[in-house]
């Protein structure tokens, strides 16, 4: 009977968190019922995709999950084992993931069962993270590895960031930004 419940739990937890557009209302919605281990202060989830064992998940403060990113924690290959070896020998292999302070995910990436991420880390859009990533990396590829440090990471977007000084910007969405700085396309010089 715990086994149906559960299920129907786990149903409603998806029918009402898909709905909700909002990244930081989703986080909220997430933390207000309990679906995560942990979700800290200003938590941006924009993935409509639940870990199958959300109680898993200890998110911590100023993290950015962008759209399907995909939080993996357990792996099936146990069945597979005990079907051919006629036993039931093995078990579900699963783990936590814990993704600590200033922390964005891009989109499309995939954090495996086991695997914590340190403090001020950026997870490349795509990437498969299958290993513990230390505080201040930039990782990226599948399997991630370590491509640059959050440090030269932050200053890259700062050196972009200039050239908005001094302009009247309306607001920071991506269209107030080309609208003060047009991007001109090749195609747009023929």
């Amino acid at each position: 009977m715990n086994v149906f419940f559960d299920k129907v739990r786990r149903l409603w937890i998806q029918l009402h968190y898909v709905f909700i557009i909002d990244g930081h209302k989703k986080a909220e919605w997430l933390r207000k019922h309990h679906v995560f281990h942990y979700i800290g202060d200003n938590v941006f989830i924009k993935t409509t995709r639940l870990p199958a064992e959300p109680f898993l998940v200890a998110i911590h403060n100023n993290v950015r999950l962008a759209a399907d990113v995909r939080l993996v924690t357990h792996s099936l290959t146990n069945v597979v084992f005990n079907n051919y070896t006629g036993t039931d020998q093995f078990y579900c292999q699963h783990g936590k993931i814990e993704i600590h302070d200033n922390v964005f995910v891009g989109a499309g990436a995939t954090i495996m069962y086991g695997v914590t991420i340190g403090k001020n880390c950026i997870i490349a859009a795509e990437s498969v993270v299958t290993k513990d990533v230390p505080s201040g990396s930039v990782v990226a590829g599948v399997p991630a590895r370590i491509i640059s440090t959050f440090e030269e990471s932050m200053e890259k977007a700062r050196a972009f960031s200039d050239q908005y000084k001094g302009k009247n910007l309306k607001g920071r969405t991506v269209a107030d930004l080309v609208e003060a700085c047009p991007i001109i396309f090749d195609v747009d010089r023929e």
